[in-house]
């Protein structure tokens, strides 16, 4: 009798010590969190590394007189001496995120008189729409595709020479001329944009151009 007491209190003994060592039945394996820094990500500003990453930002206005989209694009190249971004990059930027061909015939020259684009004969302002087109920038006919290609170049150089927030964009004058520096001349819609005025709206006839010029 006395060895079952002791074997039971040995057994006891043997059960008590392997309890000890096993987990409650409770507990759960570890599992991952997300740190301080994980949790956090995109809702940080970026760093000043991630910033030069995606470069200088200017905002492109696109659409019609009254009715533009706004669509932020960064540049990544070399800014001008005044540390802003040159103009025909901007417009380059345009031409970019639309599809359209802007060539310029030269530098757009920038001043207290204003902001001169000068546009190539290759630009869509001649070739008319692109054969394939953006769904975001569709446009049924050149009319169309050449009023939003000024009111949109316009809209963007005057934003672009005077911060909204700071100063008064409509007080900047933006001129258009044609390939040899005259006046921009669009000859399938019986149009011309004098480049002796500085550009407020399109014309809606040729009527109206001669009043213009």
């Amino acid at each position: 009798m006395k060895k079952q007491i002791a074997c039971l209190i040995f057994c006891a003994a043997v059960l008590g010590l392997a309890a000890c060592r096993m987990p409650p039945a409770s507990a759960s394996p570890p599992s991952h969190s997300a740190s301080s820094e994980d949790a956090s990500g995109s809702g940080d500003s970026p760093s000043p590394g991630q910033e030069e990453a995606q470069g200088v930002q200017v905002v492109l206005y696109i659409g019609q007189e009254g009715d533009f989209t706004e669509y932020p694009a960064f540049y990544h190249g070399q800014l001008d001496a005044t540390g802003m971004i040159p103009p025909q990059e901007v417009i380059g930027a345009i031409a970019s995120i639309t599809g359209w061909n802007l060539d310029l015939a030269d530098e757009v020259v920038t001043g207290k008189g204003g902001i001169t684009v000068s546009f190539a004969d290759t630009s869509a302002l001649f070739s008319g729409p692109p054969q394939t087109q953006k769904e975001a920038f569709f446009v049924h006919d050149s009319y169309q595709l050449d009023r939003c290609i000024l009111d949109s170049v316009k809209k963007t150089l005057q934003c672009w020479a005077a911060d909204p927030e700071q100063g008064n964009p409509d007080g900047v004058d933006v001129w258009f001329c044609g390939p040899d520096g005259g006046d921009l001349v669009l000859a399938d819609l019986g149009i011309t944009i004098s480049s002796t005025q500085p550009y407020h709206t399109f014309p809606t006839s040729e009527a109206e151009t001669q009043l213009a010029s």
